[in-house]
């Protein structure tokens, strides 16, 4: 019988979050042959490739998108079930991050948490803002990552640029629309858009992988972050009319002190500021 091993998953969530296998390690604190392995494993027990090389990038199959899903999913009740049980983890950071975040300002935040923390371990977790904003509520994040206010000690960090994409391999069909399910800001503004007149939703989808699989097996449209737009199978559609932007949020908590607080928004601040001066 096929079993489903947590730090494989948790390996394959960071090589999707980070972009890649090296980046990945680098969070993980793994070395790339550990984090690779892992992948090997998860597909020798599955029985069927998870992932595949697109160019230097490393892509998901369309079976390996299914385990992402799944994987972000069983990752999320499992470490609920040990903070119930054990509590906090003594010594460990929690990142809790919107899906949003790219790898880049997940990067910028590891960064500074290595520098000031260094012999503390860090894990990340992915959520929609909403869910976020729960571990904000019951302040067991050490640093919050989201979209929109995320409750007390919410410091804006910058404002992210939406684009409307579509799949790569056919023209779009500007006429249907997929977005996240309620609540959200992005679907928000996608819905409130002058693209959305006369269109109709077809798809909502729980995660950001449901998402842009969607996107590629209906045809239609969604808006990302300008920074995301170089998700395999997504094409920039420049023919729309625009969005507004989204902005994007921190919180980190008292534990954490005003230095290590103050060096992540002007990491991620840089982080969001680079791309766009480079166009």
């Amino acid at each position: 019988m096929a079993t489903l091993d947590i730090t494989c998953l948790r390996s394959l969530v960071s090589v999707a979050s980070f972009g890649g296998v090296r980046r990945a390690a680098e969070a993980l604190h793994l070395s790339q042959a550990a984090v690779s392995g892992h992948l090997r494993r998860l597909e020798s027990e599955l029985g069927f490739p998870v992932v595949k090389r697109q160019g230097r990038n490393i892509a998901f199959t369309s079976r390996g998108e299914d385990v992402l899903r799944e994987a972000h999913r069983l990752l999320g009740e499992h470490d609920d079930a040990l903070h119930r049980l054990l509590g906090p983890r003594s010594g460990e950071l929690l990142v809790v991050s919107t899906e949003h975040a790219t790898e880049a300002l997940l990067r910028a935040v590891a960064r500074v948490l290595a520098r000031d923390h260094p012999a503390r371990a860090v894990r990340f977790r992915f959520h929609r803002s909403a869910r976020v904003r729960e571990f904000v509520h019951d302040h067991s994040a050490d640093v919050a990552l989201g979209i929109g206010d995320l409750g007390h000690g919410t410091h804006r960090v910058a404002d992210l640029p939406l684009t409307w994409v579509g799949p790569t391999d056919r023209a779009p069909d500007t006429g249907a629309l997929v977005t996240f399910t309620a609540p959200c800001t992005v679907r928000d503004h996608i819905l409130a858009s002058e693209a959305a007149t006369g269109g109709s939703l077809v798809r909502e989808c729980a995660d950001l992988v449901s998402l842009l699989s969607a996107v590629k097996t209906t045809g239609g449209i969604t808006a990302l972050p300008q920074a995301r737009l170089r998700e395999p199978g997504l094409t920039r559609i420049g023919s729309l009319p625009p969005l507004p932007a989204i902005p994007l949020t921190l919180v980190t908590s008292d534990r954490l002190g005003a230095r290590t607080r103050d060096g992540i928004i002007g990491a991620l601040h840089d982080t969001v500021k680079a791309p766009a001066e480079g166009r």
